[in-house]
């Protein structure tokens, strides 16, 4: 559902893709959080906020540590567009799923080679 995470303050790493199809560096700010919004808030909000392609990439030479906190949903609740994210001009973008069978047909799109 979305992603706390902590970083050092001295270590660039973490980089976010823009619109453009560039890599952008997002430099940590000492004493902040980095909140990424997860995909199942791209279904709830009928893409108001959507999940940000992002990499860790380490040219500092240092180690850096990063703390992340996973959050998510329990597995029965369902994920379908908030009333004031959609109106007869803007109708849902999405089917409703429960978040677990959402999850599971991320996990299966991601590891579908690894079947036999």
């Amino acid at each position: 559902c979305f992603t706390i995470l902590w970083q050092q303050d001295d270590i660039q790493a973490l980089q976010a893709l823009n619109a453009s199809g560039q890599w952008i560096d997002a430099v940590p700010i000492p004493g902040s959080l980095v909140v990424n919004l997860g995909d199942q808030f791209a279904r709830w909000t009928n893409d108001v906020f959507r999940s940000t392609v992002h990499r860790a990439v380490n040219r500092s030479g240092i180690a850096r540590y990063s703390i992340p906190l996973f959050f998510g949903t329990d597995y029965d609740v369902r994920l379908e567009a908030l009333p004031s994210c959609v109106s007869p001009d803007v109708p849902p973008k999405y089917d409703v799923v429960t978040a677990g069978d959402y999850v599971k047909s991320r996990l299966e799109a991601t590891y579908a080679h690894s079947k036999s």
